[in-house]
């Protein structure tokens, strides 16, 4: 319990005085100090000095039990009169314990002489070496709580303590003990006030109070940060002027359902009017109470702002839709490496049997040149799907434009300058040399369209400030592009020309994201683009390009070949066969596996398609190397070698190729494995 309050002290009364049997015509007062509203502390110290005077002690204390639930808890609230020191004699232990049950049990405690009681009295206990003789303990009562209690004390001879004065301080305690508990209740509603008007006007979330109408009767002050007007400028006015037409009504609507007690969505999504006159994308909840004593309806909304959330989940279905998409254009490129394979083998093995018919060769050679077109188109397509092949090197991005840049500039339209600004001294940057040809190549092709009609086309290399990344910049003083159309720009398949390619600037980020770089363009209409690229630089030097080695085929020995596509597997087989190889034959991996079974002994190679029937050739591979763990194999597909085709081929193939491949790479492959060099298989 709690802290004393200082009793001033009232005129000595000797022994015999009538003090003790006076009329408690002081209880009134009491009673009227009470409904006072006087602060907390000079409450206590007003009824104090009647309680001496009611009483005619010669001291005493007022405990209160303290505000966190226990009452055994006690503070001194007010002490006061002779012997102040007496309050010390309640400390905590086993004797105020017990006198605490007995004020909650009995009620008042008073003793007349404190040498008469028995030793083992807790009271008596208490107050042994204090000059106390008389003794009364009123207890401050609520309910079945004790709220604290009074302590009265006369000391020298003993006194004592009239019925008049007991039955007096009994009304006293109650009256005192009934104030006590209004006040900590007017203290707990002000608390209470207080923290749910500090949750209200610190929460991000708006929080309104309206009537069945609509009106706003209050706006908390989210409503400047959420929509830029102070909270003040609500109050009073319509809803309906701070919405989007088109959802006004709804809104009013569940307002109403609200008021009349119907239940309402949990979250309601809307647009409010910000001051600025745009729009912010919400939601809110309502929630209806009665208000007053006329029972008037009022709805309680909290609204938050979901517009970060929104941007969120565009950008989360874009990447869903485009990581759809690049799942799409790699399969397609599969299929498609799949069906050049066997135009592009068909060719090749044509051209041997064409001689000098030089218009046989003429279309042989058409058909070559469309089909290494339409190898450049899957390569793009696996570049956005980021599937492409991906073998980089610490490369001087000076060297990759000194090799690309001049047949650039022979390709571009008269009229169009051209203009280049490298910084020879740049760090060189890890990077696929083909893929980021593509990516410079692309860039410039399509700043030159933009000025077909005459302007300047330039290309810049720097670097970030404080040894940042590589940057590539592709700058044109074209037409620009316009607000609407520039998000679009790197969607598969979007294009503003008449006749579009579709796959250039989406195939260009997919490479830049798998290089871990960054791809902006920054244009307006009228003012030209600017295409930057940022690429990690590499703490690695640049690598020296290996000196070429020629060597002589002369392909011999036993090749299983399995792919699941007859007509591809046709023309591979035609291919080894013409590099003097005899070739096995396998429509799958299934039947791969059993035909290595039994003819082992006999197959030098093994050359496995990755996508087939019954087993992959990754699990082909497997089995095959349960039965011979030396064998030499070679993984072929229509996927490049990026990704988990790279950890197929780390795992056991001794070499990959990419559908559509050459005769000639085919041959070298199957050399290196096999160890035949010069005529010759080495040992």
């Amino acid at each position: 319990m709690g802290d004393a309050i200082p009793f001033p002290v009232g005129d000595r009364k000797g022994p015999g005085s009538p003090w003790r049997d006076a009329p408690p015509s002081v209880v009134p007062r009491i009673a009227r100090i009470c409904a006072l509203g006087l602060a907390f502390d000079e409450l206590l110290d007003e009824v104090c000095r009647e309680m001496l005077a009611l009483s005619g002690a010669e001291g005493g204390c007022l405990f209160l039990s303290s505000r966190d639930g226990f009452p055994e808890k006690l503070r001194v609230a007010a002490e006061s009169g002779m012997h102040p020191d007496v309050c010390e004699a309640y400390r905590p232990g086993t004797d105020l314990e017990l006198l605490l049950d007995r004020l909650r049990s009995e009620g008042m405690i008073h003793a007349d002489d404190l040498y008469l009681l028995p030793a083992s009295d807790p009271l008596k206990r208490l107050l042994e070496g204090f000059s106390v003789r008389s003794a009364l303990l009123a207890p401050l009562r609520f309910g079945t709580r004790l709220l604290g209690f009074v302590s009265l004390h006369v000391s020298g001879h003993p006194r004592p303590w009239g019925n008049e004065v007991l039955a007096a301080m009994d009304m006293v305690s109650a009256i005192l003990s009934a104030a006590l508990e209004r006040r900590r209740a007017e203290d707990r509603l002000r608390a209470s006030e207080a923290r749910y008007r500090f949750l209200t006007e610190h929460s991000p979330d708006l929080i309104s109070l309206h009537d069945p109408k609509g009106r706003i009767l209050y706006a908390s002050p989210a409503s400047l940060p959420m929509l830029g007007i102070r909270p003040e400028l609500l109050n009073g006015s319509p809803i309906e002027g701070f919405l989007h037409p088109d959802d006004a009504e709804r809104v009013a609507e569940e307002i109403r359902r609200a008021a009349g007690g119907e239940k309402t969505e949990e979250s309601l999504p809307y647009r409010m009017r910000s001051a600025d006159g745009g729009f912010v994308d919400v939601e809110s909840s309502s929630t209806s109470f009665t208000e007053g004593p006329a029972g008037e309806r009022r709805v309680l909304r909290v609204t938050r702002d979901i517009s970060g959330r929104r941007k969120m989940e565009a950008r989360l279905a874009e990447s869903q839709r485009l990581s759809a998409v690049g799942m799409l254009a790699g399969g397609v490129a599969h299929e498609f490496n799949n069906v050049l394979a066997g135009i592009r083998g068909a060719v090749e093995l044509l051209e041997m049997h064409a001689g000098s018919d030089s218009q046989a060769r003429s279309y042989l050679d058409l058909i070559g040149r469309m089909a290494d077109r339409a190898t450049e188109l899957t390569r793009q397509l696996l570049a956005y799907s980021r599937q492409g092949k991906y073998t980089p090197a610490p490369v001087p991005l000076g060297s990759v434009l000194s090799e690309i840049l001049p047949p650039v500039r022979a390709s571009l339209p008269p009229g169009v300058e051209f203009s280049v600004e490298c910084d020879d001294a740049l760090p060189p940057v890890y990077i696929d040399v083909a893929q980021m040809k593509q990516v410079v190549m692309g860039l410039c092709l399509n700043a030159a369209e933009a000025v077909e009609g005459g302007g300047r086309v330039s290309v810049r290399t720097s670097r970030e400030p404080g040894d940042g990344r590589v940057v590539l910049e592709v700058a044109d003083t074209g037409s620009g592009i316009d607000a609407e159309t520039l998000p679009r720009i790197f969607e598969p398949f979007f294009t503003t020309k008449s006749v579009g390619r579709g796959m250039g600037l989406p195939a260009i980020r997919g490479i830049v994201d798998n290089h871990g770089g960054e791809i902006r363009v920054s244009s307006a209409e009228g003012k030209g683009t600017t295409c930057t690229v940022l690429l990690p630089a590499s703490a690695a030097p640049a690598a020296a390009e290996p000196p070429p080695v020629e060597r002589q085929p002369a392909g011999t020995g036993r090749v299983l070949l399995a792919d699941d596509e007859p007509d591809v597997r046709g023309v591979i087989r035609a291919m080894l066969e013409t590099l003097g190889y005899e070739v096995v034959e396998a429509a799958d991996g299934a039947e791969a596996v059993e035909i290595f079974r039994q003819r082992a002994a006999e197959i030098d190679l093994v050359i496995l398609d990755l996508v087939m029937p019954h087993l992959t050739g990754e699990a082909a591979l497997a089995q095959i190397r349960r039965i011979a763990p030396g064998v030499p194999a070679i993984l072929i597909s229509g996927y490049d070698e990026s990704g988990r085709i790279r950890e197929i081929v780390a795992g056991g193939f001794g070499g990959f190729l990419q559908k559509p491949f050459r005769r000639q790479d085919l041959g070298k492959k199957a050399r290196e494995l096999l160890g035949i060099w010069d005529g010759f298989r080495e040992d």
